[in-house]
């Protein structure tokens, strides 16, 4: 055996090994902790996705469904059912509360219908968010019965989390022209009668840059008139 067979390995050879290895055990984490986030971005893109598409076709089937009704209670001892459809817009939010025929009865026996009461808003979350951040989600409200104050009663459930923008637009026919509030309950809004089509948009935040993603449906209302069936004709 030749002089440096024998002699082994030396302290430079090792460092240079051990060098090697911290570099390619280095490039080796990075690419799995790149890995871990890019699938941790598309996961809560793919969250975000899901909610959206349930979100807006929820408000949708509600906006279709959507009704005004002339009939009243004729015991003036009770107090009259009142519908309605408002819509309104505070620092980029928007709030709508609307009667509409689209209740699902879970249980057997109750006596509830298809009309019921729901409305939309923005609010921020209560209790402690992550990061320590304000945290908005998007809120259903519905009610079964359609009672005398329309606006208010029900059960409340988040619709969509991580909300930034909850935008609502109604396309005023007679005006030629969109606008961001209805209120069929004022003589100076719209009584009488429903938009002939809504446009609903959902802007979110994601990842750490908070980037912004819109999501955009529009829908035309059934019946824009009120309903009169049953009443008498004069």
């Amino acid at each position: 055996m030749s002089a440096r067979a024998k002699r082994g390995v030396t302290l430079l050879e090792v460092l240079v090994s051990v060098t090697i290895l911290a570099m390619i055990g280095t490039m080796i984490y990075a690419s799995f902790d790149q890995t871990a986030k890019m699938r941790e971005r598309l996961t809560t893109r793919q969250e975000h996705d899901h909610q959206a598409r349930v979100a807006l076709a929820r408000i949708t089937r509600d906006l279709r469904a959507a009704f005004l009704s002339l009939h009243t209670n004729q015991n003036t001892q009770l107090a009259a059912a009142q519908t309605v459809f408002k819509g309104a817009a505070s620092l980029g939010q928007a709030s709508l509360d609307m009667t509409t025929f689209t209740h699902r009865r879970l249980r057997s026996g109750t006596h509830e219908g298809d009309a019921c009461e729901v409305g939309y808003r923005v609010e921020e979350r209560r209790g402690p968010t992550p990061d320590g951040r304000r945290v908005l989600d998007l809120l259903r409200r519905e009610s079964p019965r359609i009672d005398a104050d329309p606006l208010r009663g029900g059960v409340v459930d988040v619709l969509m989390t991580d909300v930034k923008a909850f935008e609502v637009a109604y396309w005023d026919e007679p005006a030629d022209r969109w606008s961001d509030t209805w209120d069929t309950q004022s003589g100076t809004g719209q009584p009488g009668r429903l938009p002939l089509r809504v446009r609903v948009t959902l802007t979110v935040e994601e990842g750490p840059r908070r980037e912004e993603r819109r999501y955009s449906t529009e829908t035309p209302v059934m019946m824009t008139r009120p309903l009169t069936f049953g009443l008498p004709i004069y």
